[in-house]
């Protein structure tokens, strides 16, 4: 075996033994953050699907700026499908949170949850100076902000189980096209 090969293995190795010695370090910390953002456990399969189920993840693994921009995006891209499914038009943020809540698309606590996700958004999405540091704060915010989103779609895309074990829809418009294709996120 030639040299660069043989560093290529001793690097694999004392990287693998570094982040098994990190996940070991953290498993608790990881199990404990996951279990208070535990998301909804179906939501339709959007574009959106995929971000919203790494929300979790980002917060349960540590990751908390990212956690946050990322449940910031998610609320854009959910308040933009509320509008497509109610055939309203889609603009900016908070117009199309307005039209929303005054439509009765969306409760007063909704409307409310989606802002409080919001605030501070750009700061955040572009990393401006006056964004929080203190890594205990940064926890408190992403925990707010994640629990938020799965408020949020525990009420939007509630549902119950017939007796056939089929589900059955609290707001169907919003599975429309989805019917055979949700997404799951049965686990951590």
């Amino acid at each position: 075996m030639d040299n660069e090969t043989v560093n290529k293995l001793i690097q694999q190795k004392q990287t693998e033994d570094s982040i098994k010695q990190e996940f070991e370090q953290t498993l608790s910390e990881r199990v404990a953050r996951y279990l208070l953002v535990k998301p909804h456990g179906i939501i339709p399969n959007t574009k959106f699907a995929a971000a919203s189920s790494e929300c979790s993840l980002l917060f349960r693994d540590g990751h908390f700026y990212g956690c946050i921009a990322l449940v910031q995006a998610v609320a854009e891209a959910l308040v933009r499908f509320l509008c497509q499914k109610n055939k309203k038009p889609v603009g900016e943020f908070e117009n199309n949170l307005e039209q929303l809540f005054e439509n009765g698309f969306i409760t007063d606590d909704i409307r409310k949850s989606f802002l409080k996700i919001w605030e501070r958004r750009n700061d955040y999405h572009h990393l401006n100076p006056t964004i929080e540091t203190d890594r205990q704060e940064l926890e408190k915010i992403a925990k707010e902000k994640a629990k938020l989103i799965v408020e949020i779609e525990q009420e939007i895309f509630a549902f119950t189980l017939g007796a056939d074990g089929s589900p059955l829809y609290k707001n169907p418009k919003y599975w429309e096209g989805c019917e055979n294709k949700v997404f799951l996120r049965l686990n951590p």
